[in-house]
């Protein structure tokens, strides 16, 4: 993600520059939901991960954008009130967005655990180190396998969830931000 991020990032006020910020905002939340979209629909292997971690680094790219629509359609007076506003949405929207996702992760590990193993020993629901750990000391394989299965189809399913929110964003921002929005304070 941060090598992405990394590269990307420098050129994010090239591009705004050529295609406008709106395109390039709404376009990097796009590119960030298909790396979610692709543990979705890709095999969960590791090259795919990687795809995935790059395209959200690339696509998170555009938030430096963003922030400079932000700033520069504000008043010298003003630009504490709109730094601050900006910097408590971004940490905001990143402690919500790891909140959901992780529990949206977490429900769906434990319902395709439990929906595959009857009985399923207590802490193994708790994550896939538990579950493969109880599974080594009580030698049930199924459950291993099994773990491992709802652990896949958990990453899959928060996949999907998230590249959803992050596509229904991009569209938001597209349709919202004025067509003629710059970074040099004429909105």
């Amino acid at each position: 993600m941060a090598v992405g991020a990394a590269i990307v990032s420098p050129l994010a006020p090239t591009v705004a520059a050529r295609i406008g910020a709106r395109t390039t905002v709404a376009g990097g939340l796009a590119v960030a939901g298909l790396g979610f979209l692709s543990l979705y629909a890709l095999p969960p292997t590791y090259p795919v991960v990687l795809l995935a971690l790059t395209l959200l680094g690339v696509g998170a790219s555009s938030l430096a954008i963003a922030s400079a629509i932000i700033m520069s359609g504000t008043p010298p007076e003003k630009a504490g009130n709109a730094a601050a506003a900006e910097e408590t949405a971004y940490d905001l929207g990143n402690v919500l967005g790891v909140a959901v996702l992780g529990s949206a992760a977490s429900v769906a590990y434990r319902a395709h655990l439990e929906a595959g193993v009857p009985g399923v020993p207590v802490g193994a629901e708790e994550s896939l180190g538990a579950a493969l750990e109880i599974a080594a000391e009580t030698g049930t394989p199924e459950l291993a396998a099994r773990a491992e299965e709802a652990f896949t189809n958990a990453l899959a399913q928060t996949g999907l969830f998230g590249g959803l929110i992050m596509i229904a964003t991009a569209v938001a921002v597209f349709l919202l931000l004025p067509k003629n929005t710059g970074l040099d304070g004429n909105h």
